[in-house]
């Protein structure tokens, strides 16, 4: 038996050249895929800055400027800020004129259109005016503007503007607004307006508007005008060294002032219980008054049920001379709003030849106070501290 084997002829050998090729094609399809990810990824987190995407002449994003101008902010000794604001209860609104330093102590003024101006204090996240009867009078504060001129008031956030003015214009705080660290909040960029002798960019984020200057410190804009919303335009400007220098010596100047400082929202009133309008023998008067403490605030507020520091002075003359007073008639006591203390005082009539008797005739004066003596200790030690704070960080930038 024969056997027979058959066979094929062999193909043609695999060109390399084609499996070079097959493999960049691949490779190149990949970093495609992975670029396209990518971008896509930066879009999601990152969202795009401005309404027409445009960069400035630097190739930096809006977003990208407002954090250079932030950091910019946060190391500033102090800022300078005029403008109007508006004020809670008042008719149009208040110029601005105030000096906020770096850790939010503040002076300076506000004033009411065709109304003298209130000297404002800012320190430890508390607010404090002083101003005539007329100045408080334009605030809407005509039934207390008489007791409310004869001393400092200590005013709350929410009373005639939303927040405290000092703790919310102090730089680092200023740089968190300025800042716009949320990503999904839109960034559009207007066309650039004058402010003084130069101009700035209009950056708006949500109700805020910030307008970077033209000019600029370590490749930073600086903040020219801030606003919020229709509640205040300021501009703002970069006190020198030694302007800081001098607002530091004129708050420390200013703060014993607010020693007595009132609070707008207490009214302290008196009755004379027990008076002489004819004669006491034989050469002393004991007068009672009492004294009893009104919240005139929301019966809501934290501040409704706590205890106010109440100042009392008698004077007591005896045919028309002052008389010597016991210790007890003047000082400081605690009242709980709602409630009332009486008072007393023994007076004393001075020898007047063989006298024993004489017209006696005694008044009262009280007034709420704001602060005790113990905390405005506290807020004289923390002004210290402010002051070397202030002096240890670095010379404003100069501008170019």
């Amino acid at each position: 038996m024969t056997e027979s084997v058959s066979s094929l002829a062999p193909g043609p050998a695999p060109d390399p050249d084609a499996r070079r090729r097959s493999r960049r094609r691949t490779l190149l399809l990949a970093l495609l895929l992975l670029l396209a990810i990518t971008a896509l990824l930066l879009w999601i987190f990152i969202g795009p800055d401005g309404d027409d995407g445009a960069d400035d002449a630097r190739g930096s994003s809006p977003r990208a400027e407002l954090t250079r101008a932030a950091g910019l902010l946060r190391e500033l000794p102090a800022l300078h800020y005029t403008g109007t604001m508006k004020i809670t209860g008042a008719q149009g609104d208040a110029r601005v004129d105030l000096i906020v330093s770096n850790p939010a102590d503040a002076l300076g003024t506000l004033a009411m259109p065709s109304s003298p101006a209130l000297d404002y204090t800012g320190i430890g996240g508390r607010s404090f005016l002083r101003g005539e009867t007329e100045a408080w009078r334009a605030l809407g504060m005509a039934e207390k503007s008489k007791v409310l001129a004869e001393h400092p008031s200590m005013v709350q956030p929410g009373m005639f503007f939303s927040q405290d003015l000092a703790t919310t214009l102090a730089p680092p705080a200023l740089a968190k607004t300025v800042r716009a660290k949320d990503p999904d909040e839109k960034i559009t960029v207007g066309a650039p307006v004058t402010v003084g002798d130069h101009t700035c960019t209009p950056f708006h984020v949500g109700d805020t508007t910030i307008c970077l200057s033209d000019r600029q410190a370590d490749g930073a804009r600086f903040v020219d005008r801030i606003s919020f919303g229709d509640t205040a335009v300021l501009d703002v400007k970069v006190p020198s060294r030694s302007e800081v220098e001098r607002f530091s010596a004129d708050f420390r100047a200013a703060l014993p002032e607010i020693r007595d400082a009132v609070d707008p929202r207490i009214d302290v009133t008196t009755q004379i219980l027990r008076d002489y309008k004819g004669e006491c023998a034989p050469t002393a008067c004991v007068f009672t008054a009492r004294v009893t403490v009104t919240y005139l605030g929301s019966t809501s507020e934290p501040d409704a049920s706590k205890a106010v520091p109440v100042t009392y002075s008698w004077a007591v003359d005896r045919d028309g001379t002052l008389v010597e007073l016991d210790p007890e008639c003047s000082g400081t006591l605690v009242i709980q709003p709602g409630k009332s203390k009486d008072l007393s005082c023994t007076a004393t009539g001075p020898s007047v030849g063989e006298a024993t008797r004489g017209q006696y005739r005694g008044e009262i004066h009280t007034s709420d106070r704001a602060l005790t003596e113990e905390a405005y200790q506290r807020l004289v030690r923390l002004a210290a501290d402010n002051s070397e704070k202030i002096a240890a960080l670095p010379d404003p930038p100069t501008s170019r």
